[in-house]
Order: structure tokens, then C-alpha cells, then sequence
């Protein structure tokens, strides 16, 4: 523990350019980083946000062990809860988060999700990129600045172990002065009135080999449960709700409140230019914070979340409750199924203007990201279960799961494969054959390589990711590790006919497609429609490896790409961080 604190002053040192100050996003600049100066006050995180108050240590323990709900369902949990504890702390805390593996035969990691990680890129919780995976019966201490306030997550990086029950929110506040709409409402009760919805399963998809895929979720619950959620009102004020959609598979969610419009005021952390509408629209990984004001008729009124995609069908419940109302009717009767899918309004934040405009951009890098269901040509006697070593020379290696299925979703026609060692922290560890440039994947005969975009500091990016549509009816939605990214444009056929690459740029520099480059939202989780394509702006303000990944696309094989910004990461920090030992992830010892 030493060690990894020590890091975290080393970190000091460590930035877009390795210079900047961890102190220089703390309030003050006082050289007590890791002090807690408030004896004899209230020792919660979870507490109102103040000037001028030293920022605090908030530690939590984690042990991530399998279960039984008391329904019957297993389930895999955090300190036997699932959602997980909730972490609430005030900017520029500092978070440290403890976390013991009791989950046999299974590595995990822990994913925070949309937290930007300046200064430690090695937190961010992707095995064998910014880390080495926590097995079974040991313990991974995480530890990072809450450098920016807003609505996140964490979950695992395993798309199962999410799906099992290991997620959890993180609610970053500040100072009330300093939100930017502040105004619109009375009350943010972060604790009481976050809703986090996640799906639940008759068993669990961890430790399943194969055909996960084709294992669907059968209802929906919000903050653990299908119906008991309630949220206490007083008549007449606004409140602000924080929403979250919290499922790893493609399931996009409707969300509206009973006779009660939503102002949207922020989307991904990041305040929007307020909208009001009847309901909202939620993609796997994506938050919405909304303003609820309750000028209604003293009553209880029904929260309805109901599911599409994957989840279609699937819906679930909570209750907003005046104060003094007796709720008992309200649960007998139920919701009323014909009143709750009437909406003018549905609103997602993809499409909404920021609230603060953006810089001009002299010149950008285009990178063209095709996306698409392929079918892999390979013989059977391609499949090799043997292990290799690299000293003999070898054919290309098809993973043995791709005989078990028609086609893979692939960005650029190949799937992403984890490399053999860290590669955040040892990047010359890594064998070189197994990584492919963005761009260049034609080069590497194997469907999966380790595909890696270089890039440069403050040097602006324009992703194009076209959702080509000529073997799928599918949209997928996307999470940008480490950064925020600018949405610019998304746009979808009409005619519902496959696009290809030159199609897209034609209607993107003819300007046939709406781009909004005065004021696009900054987001880290945007969807990418079928048969058609989304243009997001990134540019890297500091250092680290950041992986671009669509989580829903697949579980058997990853879809994604890792974006390298050049860092210079002390040998203190890399000695006092785990080290892998001979772990090495299944599909490189049979590759």
C-alpha cells in the first residue's frame, strides 16, 4: 500500500507532457497530497460539497465473490451486493478502492467508467493494457483523483462478470456554486435519487464457453430491483436525477417519469443545453442527469424503464412518491401498461448541442474505422488447440470459437486480441507480431491482432466509424477510455441500404450530413447506427494507452482498438504496481 501511494506522488511528474503537477488539479497547492486535515468533522465522502475544504481519502474495500440472491438467482457481487456499493465523494478527493478476487477460477478487473484518469493511466482497469488481472484469492488496490465532477460507474472490464451483477455507481459532486445549472433545480440528492439500471439473467454467463451470445437477459432492475426503488419528493421544487445505464449488451433503454417532462441537463458528465422531454434514451455505458419538477397532484407516480434490442419487452419500475403519500395502493394496482408508452418526446444526447462551444480546429487526422459482421475464411484444419512456442514457426491461428459461429463483428476486418504483457507498462514486452496500425490490418493474415492507433499529443483526431450494414441490421454502441470525445456528426440511411467507406466520405464533405462543430457534446459513450456512421473528435491532453471499445458488439471475440499517446511512466510506479508474473491470457497460450 505504501508503494502505491508513493505512486501516487510520483504522478507528480506525470501528464500530457510529463510535467504538470498532480497538485495542479487540487483546489489549493498545498504539498500535503495525501493529508486529511479534517479532524473532528464528519469523516463520510459522501458529504456537501465545500470551497476551500483539503480533499479526502476515500478508501473502500471490495471482495468480488459468486452468490445467491435470495430470489434463488447466482449472482457474482461486491461485499454481497450487487449493484456494488456506491462510491459518492467531492472533486478532487482521491479514491482508493481495494479490490480482493474470491471469484475461482476467474481474473477480473474494474473499469471506472468515463473517469478521465489524469495522471494515472495505469487505473483505468483493462487487463494486460493498463494492467495485470487480479486472480483468484489475490487483491489490486486502485487509486486516482476525482479530477472531474459528474455521473459514472465502475463495473468489470468482462462483459459476463458486468452482466453477472459486478457494477456499481460513482457520483462525483462539487460545490453547488459551480454546477452550471444550478438553477434549474432545488435538490440533488445523489445518494437517494440515482437510478441504475442493469439486467438480470437465470444464469450466469460467467464460466460459459461458448454461446453466450446467445444467452439473453430476462428482466430488467433498477438499483436491484424490478419494482421497489422509490424516490421521496416534496411537492413543488425540482430535483435532479441521475441515470445510468449500467447493461454491457446492446440494450438501449427508454426512460420517462408519469405525467412528469425531464429537462436534460447533462450527458456522459458533461452539461448539455437544457431540453425538455417526455422521455429519454439510454445506451449500454451511457448516464443522462435530468431535472424532475414535481408540479403534479400529490400522488405516486411510476418510473417506467423499458428495454429495446436485446432487452425488448423487458421492462422495469420505481416509484416517485409525494411526501405523505400512502404508496401501498400504488403497488397493488401496479402500473398502468396503457399510459406508458404515449410519448411525444423521446430524446437522446447525441444529437444535443453542448453548453460551452467549442475551439476552432485548424487541420484534423481523418481515420476511417469500417465496422461490420464478417465471416472469417479458414479451413477446419486451420484450428489449432496445440500451444506453441515462439521459437517454431507457424500458421496463422484461428481462435477454435470461430468454428462455433457464422460471423464476428470486426473493426477494419479484425478482432482485437489482448497482448502477452502489459502494454501500458511494458510495452517492449509485448510481442511484436501480434500488433497491427490501425489502417494497415491487411498486413496481418490472423483474424485478430492488437490494433493500435498511434497518435500525438494535442494532435486532433476525426474518427469516422461506419456501421456499414451489408451483413448486419445491428447498431453498436461505443466507450472511449481515459478522454471525452467530441460527437460531430451521426447520420443514418434513410433508404435503410448498406453504405461503403466512399459513399460515407461523399456525403461527409458534401455536407450532405448535419455536422455540429460550433458546440458538439462531448461524450464517452456514443452509438454508431447501422447503415450509416458516426464522426467523433478526439485529442489527447495527456499521456496513456486508451482503448476505443465496443463492449455490446460481441463476448466472444473483442471489438475495439487501442489509442497510444506517448507517456514516460517512472520505474517506481511500474516496480510498486503487480506485476503478471507467467499470467498470460488463454487466447495467447493456445496462439
Amino acid at each position: 500500500m505504501k508503494l502505491l501511494i508513493l505512486s501516487l506522488c510520483i504522478i507528480a511528474n506525470l501528464s500530457n507532457n510529463g510535467k504538470a503537477s498532480l497538485e495542479s488539479f487540487m483546489p489549493t497547492k498545498d504539498n500535503m497530497i495525501l493529508a486529511d486535515t479534517t479532524k473532528g468533522s464528519d469523516k463520510s465522502c459522501s458529504r456537501p460539497c465545500k470551497f476551500n475544504v483539503k480533499p479526502r481519502r476515500c478508501t473502500y474495500d471490495f471482495e468480488i465473490s459468486p452468490s445467491i440472491e435470495e430470489n434463488g438467482r447466482p449472482a457474482l457481487t461486491i461485499n454481497n451486493l450487487t449493484p456494488g456499493p456506491a462510491i459518492q465523494v467531492c472533486l478532487h478527493d482521491i479514491v482508493i478502492v481495494k479490490v480482493k478476487n474470491k471469484v475461482p477460477n476467474q481474473d477480473v478487473t474494474l473499469h471506472w467508467h468515463g473517469v478521465e484518469q489524469k495522471g494515472t493511466p495505469y487505473m483505468d482497469g483493462v487487463p494486460m493494457i493498463t494492467q495485470c488481472p487480479i486472480v483468484f484469492g489475490s487483491t489490486y488496490e486502485y487509486a486516482f483523483i476525482a479530477s472531474s465532477p459528474g455521473t459514472f460507474f465502475y463495473h468489470t472490464d468482462s462483459v459476463s462478470h458486468q452482466s453477472d451483477g459486478v457494477y456499481g455507481s460513482l457520483i462525483v459532486d462539487q460545490p453547488q456554486p459551480l454546477e452550471p445549472h444550478a438553477s434549474l433545480y432545488d435538490y440533488d440528492r445523489s445518494e437517494e435519487h440515482t437510478l441504475m439500471v442493469g439486467a438480470k439473467f437465470n444464469e450466469l454467463l460467467t464460466g460459459h464457453l461458448e454461446g453466450v451470445n446467445q444467452i439473453r437477459p430476462d428482466n430488467l432492475v433498477v438499483n436491484g430491483d424490478e419494482m421497489d426503488t422509490k424516490i421521496f419528493v416534496m411537492q413543488g421544487y425540482g430535483y435532479r436525477l441521475r441515470l445510468i445505464n449500467a447493461i454491457a449488451l446492446e440494450c438501449p433503454l427508454l426512460i420517462n417519469v408519469e405525467r412528469h417532462p425531464m429537462t436534460i441537463i447533462a450527458s456522459d458528465a458533461n452539461p448539455l443545453q437544457p431540453v425538455i422531454t417526455d422521455a429519454v434514451r439510454l445506451y449500454p455505458g451511457e448516464r443522462m442527469d435530468v431535472v424532475v419538477r414535481t408540479d403534479q397532484q400529490s400522488g405516486g407516480y411510476w418510473v417506467r424503464v423499458s428495454g429495446e434490442g436485446v432487452c425488448e419487452g423487458l421492462s422495469a419500475h420505481a416509484m416517485l412518491l409525494y411526501s405523505g403519500f400512502n404508496y401501498t395502493t400504488m403497488l397493488e394496482q401496479g402500473p398502468n401498461p396503457e399510459s406508458e408508452t404515449n410519448y411525444d418526446t423521446i430524446t437522446d444526447s447525441q444529437h444535443l448541442p453542448s453548453l460551452r462551444e467549442a475551439s476552432p480546429v485548424p487541420s484534423v487526422k481523418s481515420v476511417y474505422l469500417s465496422i461490420d459482421k464478417n465471416s472469417p475464411k479458414f479451413k477446419d484444419a486451420d484450428i489449432d488447440f496445440s500451444y506453441r512456442s515462439d521459437a517454431m514457426s507457424k500458421k496463422p491461428f484461428f481462435p477454435a470459437v470461430l468454428s462455433s459461429v457464422k460471423s464476428v463483428v470486426q473493426i477494419n476486418g479484425k478482432n482485437f486480441l489482448y497482448p502477452d504483457a502489459p502494454y501500458l507498462l511494458k510495452p517492449r514486452d509485448v510481442h511484436p507480431n501480434i500488433i497491427c496500425n490501425v489502417g494497415e490490418e491487411n498486413e496481418q493474415m490472423e483474424p485478430q491482432c492488437l490494433q493500435v492507433l498511434k497518435a500525438q499529443a494535442n494532435e486532433v483526431i476525426e474518427l469516422v466509424l461506419g456501421n456499414e450494414g451489408f451483413n448486419t441490421n445491428d447498431s453498436y454502441t461505443f466507450h472511449m477510455h481515459g478522454q471525452k470525445m467530441q460527437v460531430i456528426a451521426t447520420w443514418q440511411n434513410p433508404k435503410n441500404v448498406p453504405v461503403s467507406k466512399s459513399e460515407i466520405y461523399k456525403l461527409y464533405s458534401e455536407d450532405i450530413v448535419t455536422r455540429n462543430e460550433r458546440n458538439p457534446p462531448l461524450k464517452d459513450t456514443f452509438v454508431v447506427p447501422n447503415k450509416g456512421f458516426t464522426v467523433v473528435r478526439y485529442t489527447p491532453i495527456y499521456g496513456g494507452s486508451w482503448l476505443l471499445e465496443c463492449r455490446s458488439c460481441s463476448t466472444i471475440l473483442p471489438v475495439a482498438i487501442l489509442i497510444n499517446v506517448p507517456i514516460s511512466i517512472p520505474k517506481l510506479v511500474i516496480d510498486a504496481l503487480p506485476s503478471c508474473g507467467n499470467y498470460r491470457p488463454a487466447d495467447l497460450l493456445l496462439n
